[in-house]
């Protein structure tokens, strides 16, 4: 990641996918608005867009990532690898599900060597 990025960086094919996501920080502070932006294999968040010069506030990388919808809030979905999980609200249906698809897009693929086709019993 660049020490310093400018407006024009969140345009055209830098950033695959960015925007702004509601957060969960802790039971202090509950959901806040976080500038998000799927760059280079990593979602990065930045307290807002205006801040992008400022460096990210955190990372996670995406190609292991696990991204799930929630149960109950159609506007929730968690980004997870490993024990760190990032909760993150979406302000319509239609916003989580441009997110969750463009981060399942860039999850690693499951190497094909090991991939079983079938059964050798069927």
């Amino acid at each position: 990641m660049s020490p310093s990025l400018s407006e024009d960086d969140w345009e055209g094919e830098v950033a695959e996918l960015c925007g702004t996501l509601n957060k969960w920080t802790n039971y202090i502070h509950g959901w806040q608005p976080r500038f998000m932006a799927l760059k280079e294999g990593s979602l990065v968040y930045y307290k807002s867009a205006s801040e992008t010069d400022f460096g990210c506030r955190g990372a996670i990388s995406v190609g292991k990532a696990a991204v799930t919808k929630h149960e109950l809030d159609e506007m929730r979905f968690d980004v997870s690898v490993g024990d760190c999980v990032w909760y993150l609200r979406a302000s319509t249906v239609e916003d989580r599900e441009r997110w969750v698809s463009g981060l399942q897009a860039s999850i690693a693929p499951p190497s094909r060597g090991h991939r079983r086709q079938g059964s050798a019993l069927s």
